[in-house]
């Protein structure tokens, strides 16, 4: 199981990409794929689904960490998730790290 989520997770990053990130920052790893191949992504494989989680998880740590919160407090990863992928149906045009973004400021908005 973790050498197949781990060649799961590299395959991600060698389909992710960095290209066409309208950000001013550098996403690195998950957060830079598109939405469009996220949702594709899952659709062919629940193994993706740990890839996407972790990057989410770790990105909303991050930003936790930086604002002193304790965003996503209550909500599994299940939902969260799920979130992120009904934006990225939404998006598809968008990357992953949007996703992220508009579950914090959905969070944001509960606090």
């Amino acid at each position: 199981m973790k050498i197949t989520t781990l060649l799961t997770a590299m395959a991600v990053l060698v389909v992710a990409g960095i290209t066409g990130c309208a950000s001013t920052y550098l996403i690195r790893g998950a957060g830079g794929t598109t939405c469009a191949t996220v949702v594709r992504n899952m659709n062919e494989s629940g193994q993706y689904r740990h890839v996407y989680n972790a990057w989410l998880s770790g990105y909303l740590t991050r930003y936790n960490y930086e604002h002193n919160r304790q965003l996503g407090s209550g909500f599994d990863d299940q939902a969260l998730i799920d979130t992120a992928l009904q934006y990225c149906g939404q998006n598809p045009l968008d990357d992953f790290s949007k996703a992220a973004d508009y579950i914090i400021q959905q969070l944001e908005a509960k606090s």
